[in-house]
This record gives C-alpha cells, structure tokens and sequence, in this order.
C-alpha cells in the first residue's frame, strides 16, 4: 500500500540515525507502557508527529502537529477495509485525542530551558 503522508520537509531529509533520536513510534519516549502500544500501519505517522513536537515551539505548533498527525492516520484509514479499516478508525481516534488532551507534557518537555534558567528554591516545611 502506497499512501501520501504529511510531513515538514525537514522530516524527510532526516538521516536514520537523526530519526532514531527524534522518533520513537507510538507513544512517548520513555514510556512505562509504551510495549502495550500498537505500532503497526501508523508507525511513520507517529515518527511524524513526534519530529514536529520536537521542533515545535508554541501551542499553534502543537495544534497543528496533531492536526497533521490525524490527517495522516486518515490517509492510511482510506486505503483499508472490513475489519482492518473499523480497527484503525478506532485507534486513530485514540491516538489523536490522547496526544490532543494529554500530550502537553511530551510537547514543552525539555523546551523550559529554551526560555528560562533554574534557579534554586528551597521549601520550607510547616
């Protein structure tokens, strides 16, 4: 199966091993449950979404990283059948709205240092 697929220009110059610092599939990079994900036909939109929230750097960044990341899952959905297409219909939709609601953390996560430097703190206990 053929399909076009979304994707910055930059992704597709990316070098193997730039990708595989970048991407990691389905799931967020170092997570616990990542191995109950699956990967299969969205792999490649997955490395996608996470090449552009790694270069991202604002909420219209992120919106539109998880616009292209649906969009792409829907590229591949148009090609299926039966029961293959009713199940990826089902877990694009997971996908999407798990990295719509809950993929803050992943977005800015390393991206504080851009704007800011730490600064000690100390908190007292009452």
């Amino acid at each position: 199966m053929i399909v076009e697929l979304y994707a910055p220009d930059e992704y597709w110059e990316l070098s193997k091993e730039e990708k595989d610092k970048i991407c990691n599939g389905c799931g967020g990079r170092g997570g616990k449950l990542n191995f109950l994900i699956p990967q299969g036909k969205f792999k490649e939109c997955c490395n996608i979404h996470d090449y552009m929230y790694s270069v991202g750097t604002t909420n219209e960044d992120k919106r539109i990283a998880d616009t292209t990341f649906i969009s792409n899952m829907n590229q591949i959905i148009k090609e299926l059948k039966g029961i293959s297409k009713i199940y990826y219909k089902t877990l694009s939709k997971v996908f999407y709205n798990s990295v719509k609601d809950f993929g803050e953390y992943y977005f800015w996560k390393d991206k504080v240092q851009m704007y800011f430097k730490p600064k000690e703190y100390r908190i007292w206990h009452a």
